[in-house]
């Protein structure tokens, strides 16, 4: 199975063996500008082109149609956990489509939604409802990427939100039922934001502040020097940078905290506990600090995205160094899909 984690900035490939147990090939190529915006592909000859040119880099021949799961961007995807009465299966879907249109930004006619019963929240379960995780995604970002992907000779299994992958890589067997865990993906221009608390994503957001946000304030040497080297990023270094990302973080955290507030205000006893760090930007040491600075009884760990590939015995060595895995985590959830549901 192969992930394909597509932005506006670059493309993640990742295939796995067919147990899903082996790292078989991955690679990463930036994007031009012009090719994707916004989530939306602009120009598709030239996004056929490049995601051609990334497979091939990444050793992935196309002589045989393999699956491939692709990734929606949270920027045009929503993702919510809602509440309709118990009713029968083949009620569900009409009952979804009418309640998640009170919460939806996007207009229905022109989204596909698809959702699945959800873990019962605890906290805020009615008796006489049911809980349903229901995804939605625009077609205009929907339509092109898939006829793109089929032209080049692969075999779309699936378009997945973002967040859904990231999920699924990060989240091991043993924290599926763990309540309060924040997951904190920081990419190069944007941080997605994925409350996971009684056995599903609760809640996700999107934030415009990313790597080059945080990097703001540092020397054009040093802002360089940390994008060309984000899978083997010093202690030193990150601790000699630390001072000229303070303010851009505290920004960035400080408005991670109002989601979180937000998400709490339906029940006070809501806490974060477990905060998971990962994508490129999780290499910049000195969040820790700002983050304990706003949740203070949260333990802080980057990403692991190996957790539900490799035995206990072999997770203290993966295939790449984790600093490099966490940029993979969207592609490698991408690639488990059929072997872990969520």
């Amino acid at each position: 199975m192969i992930g394909i984690d597509i932005s506006d900035q670059s493309i993640k490939v990742v295939r796995l063996s067919n147990n899903r147990k082996n790292l078989l090939s991955h690679h990463m190529k930036l994007l031009p500008k012009g090719v994707m915006e916004n989530g939306v592909v602009i120009d598709r000859k030239k996004m056929e082109d490049e995601i051609r040119s990334t497979l091939a880099l990444g050793n992935i021949s196309l002589k045989v149609k393999d699956s491939v799961v692709a990734s929606i961007p949270e920027t045009q995807s929503f993702l919510r956990v809602i509440q309709i009465p118990k009713m029968d299966e083949f009620e569900i879907h009409e009952a979804v489509r009418w309640e998640i249109a009170q919460h939806i930004p996007f207009c229905l006619e022109n989204v596909y939604i698809d959702w699945q019963p959800s873990a019962p929240n605890g906290a805020t379960a009615k008796v006489s409802h049911m809980e349903v995780e229901v995804g939605a995604a625009q077609k205009k970002v929907v339509d092109p990427l898939y006829e793109i992907i089929n032209t080049i000779g692969l075999d779309v299994a699936a378009c997945e939100l973002e967040c859904q992958a990231i999920v699924r890589s990060l989240i091991s067997h043993d924290w599926k039922t763990k309540q309060g865990v924040l997951i904190i993906d920081i990419g190069n221009t944007g941080t997605n934001v994925i409350v996971y608390d009684f056995g599903a994503m609760r809640f996700t957001a999107i934030l415009t502040q990313g790597l080059v946000e945080l990097l703001k304030d540092t020397t054009p040497e040093d802002g360089k020097e940390v994008m060309n080297n984000l899978n083997e990023f010093p202690k030193w270094f990150s601790d000699r940078i630390e001072a000229s990302i303070a303010v851009a973080a505290d920004a960035l955290v400080r408005d991670i905290f109002g989601i979180v507030q937000f998400y709490n205000g339906v029940d006070a006893k809501r806490e974060i506990k477990e905060i998971i760090l990962t994508g490129g930007g999780s290499s910049l040491l000195g969040l820790d600090a700002v983050f304990l600075k706003y949740f203070a009884k949260a333990h802080i760990q980057r990403g692991n995205p190996w957790v539900n590939i490799l035995s206990n015995k072999d997770i203290a060595k993966p295939p790449l160094d984790l600093q490099e895995s966490v940029r993979f985590s969207t592609a490698i959830g991408l690639a488990l899909r059929p072997a872990i549901p969520l």
